[in-house]
């Protein structure tokens, strides 16, 4: 099984409003990820995000940071779709180093969201 088929979705509970989800886990030791995204149709299970970053240990491990959002930033879009996604990957060895990716569908967006956003 693909890692990416461990993200298992349930139906948005209500499709018709932006939403804010966060979530965050390590998938290796030393390695930080956040995940936070606007559902559209469907929003990730907490079963299988830990089972996700279960299976995304070996790459966290062998790859950089760059890559390893990127690799999670391309899995949420297959397997989620959301409306917007950020994905922050942060290691603190050999030096304290922070990566920040973001997508969104086309035609897409909400100021209001994002201005609340900011202030957290």
């Amino acid at each position: 099984m693909h890692r990416r088929e461990l993200l298992t979705t349930a139906a948005n509970p209500d499709a018709r409003h932006d939403y804010l989800v966060e979530l965050h886990g390590e998938p290796a030791p030393g390695t930080r990820l956040t995940l936070r995204y606007v559902p559209d149709r469907a929003v990730v299970t907490p079963d299988g995000v830990a089972a996700y970053l279960g299976a995304l240990s070996d790459t966290a491990a062998a790859a950089g940071p760059e890559s390893l959002a990127v690799a999670v930033l391309d899995d949420l879009n297959n397997e989620l779709i959301p409306r917007w996604v950020e994905v922050t990957v942060e290691r603190s060895l050999p030096v304290p180093q922070r990566v920040v990716i973001e997508d969104r569908q086309p035609g897409w967006d909400n100021p209001h969201l994002f201005a609340r956003m900011r202030r957290v």
